[in-house]
């Protein structure tokens, strides 16, 4: 999937439709939805990995003025105010409705002409999305979900579907859990879809959850079953496949902070530990089952534990990342710190790393309601054992 260096033609944009992230090698990646004026770009950035016939500029702007948010384009830039921003790949779809949803299940959609009265307009609800072609260089793990997120509430928890068009496109959807629509059919050309079933019951918009998000649940280890199944995953990465010595991983702070554990499909999977400073959080100790490494899980842990601090108050966060990893880190906001110093341990090279914070809507204070203050960890918005004995009259025993 090739890397354009176009320049974006010059918009005036919404700037509630632009999402963004830091970029790994430095600067911002960001989507927002293409124009019509724009849709060249895509053109030829499809041309330079799928086959010139794929699709046709004209059939393309016929499906976004159907569909003003059929079409995602992807933009790199040197800062957050979008200097220098260049056109690097787009995502577009086709939101099917009924009669689409139909005609897709029975291998009959026309996705190179799209009927249009399979699609649903600007305001019509849909029933699933088929992602009509994605053409991103290494940049899928950060644009996919920015663009999810884009969409909104509108389209949130509809199924996901898609067929590989390229070796590339087959390993991202198996990378993003997507499995295939029929079976017996997989590899390049087949359909693959996520959050889908072949007797899928009719649901409320209102009601429906994220697939993407649906595979993956973290949660805080609150019982000593959980802190061990947390220690449990640590050993297996660290132990067994880094060979660390078993007094360096379990180094005495197990219980001194707060452990995470990420599911897929209610596995466990991967985990996280936090400790708390005075006036930063610390995240260290991450691991994730090899199994699961191909997952959004690793980055569902992290998104996790940066919102649980910034609750607690928390807008700063360290930690020691391996060298080798600096660029998942970075995905994330986080910076070599500028005191670096040689810091090897436990057999490996690491790097400070630090992430400044933007503030919580609603953190923790002391001003806080205090029967949200003594709900579980990570659990302040549900109300606990406690707030439910509130309701028995106080005779205040001895």
């Amino acid at each position: 999937m090739a890397d354009q260096n176009e320049t974006a033609p010059a918009a005036a944009e919404d700037a509630s439709r632009i999402k963004s992230a830091p970029h790994p090698d430095g600067g911002i990646v960001f989507v927002r939805p293409l124009r019509l004026d724009e849709l060249p770009l895509a053109e030829a950035v499809t041309h330079t990995q799928l086959d010139p016939s794929v699709g046709s500029v004209n059939v393309a702007a016929t499906v976004l003025k159907h569909n003003q948010e059929s079409f995602w384009g992807v933009f790199r830039a040197d800062d957050d105010a979008h200097t220098n921003a260049r056109f690097v790949g787009y995502l577009s779809f086709l939101f099917l409705n009924e009669k689409g949803e139909q005609h897709l299940r029975s291998n009959t959609l026309n996705t190179r002409v799209p009927d249009l009265s399979c699609v649903a307009a600007d305001g019509e609800p849909a029933e699933i999305i088929y992602m009509w072609s994605f053409v991103i260089k290494r940049l899928a793990s950060i644009a996919i979900p920015l663009v999810a997120f884009g969409l909104g509430a509108s389209y949130a928890g509809l199924p996901l579907c898609a067929t590989a068009a390229t070796e590339a496109g087959l390993r991202a959807l198996r990378g993003f859990g997507f499995t295939p629509m029929r079976d017996g059919h997989e590899g390049v050309g087949e359909q693959y879809w996520l959050g889908g079933n072949t007797d899928k019951p009719k649901v409320e918009n209102a009601k429906r959850t994220n697939p993407m998000h649906d595979r993956f649940k973290v949660k805080v280890a609150t019982t000593g079953d959980e802190v061990q199944m947390a220690m449990a995953i640590r050993a297996a990465a660290f132990l067994a496949e880094q060979d660390c010595p078993y007094e360096e991983e379990f180094d005495g702070n197990d219980y001194t902070g707060t452990h995470l554990i990420g599911y897929v499909d209610g596995q466990p999977a991967a985990t996280m530990r936090i400790r708390y400073f005075a006036d930063f959080a610390k995240l260290e100790r991450m691991a994730v089952l090899p199994r699961f490494r191909r997952t959004l899980i690793a980055r569902s842990v992290v998104k996790t534990a940066v919102d649980f601090v910034r609750r607690k108050g928390y807008r700063k966060v360290y930690g020691h990342g391996q060298k080798r990893l600096l660029r998942f880190w970075a995905q994330f906001g986080f910076k070599p710190i500028a005191k670096n110093v040689p810091l090897v341990f436990s057999d490996h090279e690491y790097v400070e790393l630090v992430g400044e914070l933007e503030p919580h809507p609603e953190p923790l204070t002391i001003h806080s309601d205090p029967y949200v203050l003594i709900r579980p960890e990570g659990a302040w918005d549900d109300p606990g054992v406690l707030d439910k004995s509130s309701s028995r009259p106080a005779t205040n025993p001895h």
